[in-house]
């Protein structure tokens, strides 16, 4: 997009912080930084990335988190529908293991005037050389999935992968009707009808029923679906990633399917991760 277009976007974002006393969950955020492409004065960025900084200390942030985990819902899509809307071209990044390395410019913080965030906005100097920032950590299998994969899992599987310890694999999958009555039952019993971990969940019983692989064999989602012995491992949003290589050597695991972002509507890719090397995978750790 063109630069004056996004720095309209960045505006638009800053005037909704500037809309008299902000509500909840607007009124957690203390700081607006612009990092990215953008940021390194790009006259044609792909689009603007802001990095958002919220208060943690809030009860209520604490609930909403909890429930929306539980439902599987993402808890930042309202901080989103409140500073974007529908519009695109802007990328919002609420939580980064160490926000200096993306070399942050700060725009706004709390007590700030928005008229000096703007200042700060239009005073991010143009270099015609700048293109889009270098992604770490990158395999093929990650194409378009890295926003959901922090850099340190993507640095542990490609570590993983560089010793001989796994095989990596992009998986897609499909969607159909389950023949298991326990793993459909399994699945309603945890997740409602409009939850994308319920789609998820059903998407990987298909996949394990097309390969002849009884669902009551995997244990999905941190949960053994029907047996005790589960050679057969699925995850959600990677909440149990760190389980991975000890799934995958202690308990005879022969696969891992990552639903790495679980959504109602679109594709589901996945990651499959088999183990190659036990022994070198069972001195790995994953964070």
């Amino acid at each position: 997009m063109e630069r004056e277009k996004a720095i309209g976007l960045v505006e638009l974002v800053l005037d909704r912080l500037d809309e008299g006393k902000p509500t909840w969950p607007l009124s957690l955020v203390r700081e607006v930084a612009v990092f990215g492409s953008f940021a390194r004065g790009a006259l044609q960025p792909k689009d603007v990335d802001l990095l958002i900084t919220r208060d943690h200390a809030d009860d209520r942030w604490v609930s909403h988190f909890v429930t929306c985990l539980s439902y599987g819902r993402d808890p930042y899509s309202v901080f989103r529908q409140e500073l974007v809307g529908r519009r695109r071209g802007c990328q919002l990044v609420f939580e980064y293991g160490d926000p200096e390395e993306l070399r942050p410019i700060v725009l706004w913080r709390a007590g700030d005037s928005i008229e000096i965030a703007r200042q700060r906005l239009r005073a991010i100097p143009i270099d015609p050389t700048a293109g889009r920032a270098p992604r770490h950590a990158m395999l093929p299998a990650f194409e378009g999935l890295d926003e959901w994969i922090p850099r340190s899992d993507r640095e542990a599987l490609g570590d993983a992968l560089d010793k001989g310890a796994i095989n990596l694999e992009r998986l897609p999958l499909g969607e159909g009707p389950v023949r298991s009555r326990i793993a459909v039952e399994h699945a309603e019993d945890r997740w409602t009808a409009s939850s994308p971990l319920l789609r998820a969940g059903m998407a990987v019983f298909r996949y394990w029923e097309s390969r002849g692989i009884s669902p009551r064999e995997g244990h999905l989602h941190g949960v053994d679906v029907d047996q005790s012995v589960t050679p057969y491992f699925a995850g959600f949003n990677l909440r149990y990633f760190r389980a991975i290589p000890r799934c995958l050597t202690e308990h005879g695991g022969k696969e891992w399917i990552e639903v790495v972002h679980p959504t109602k509507t679109r594709p589901l890719e996945c990651l499959r991760i088999t183990p190659r090397d036990t022994d070198v995978l069972a001195r790995l750790d994953f964070g």
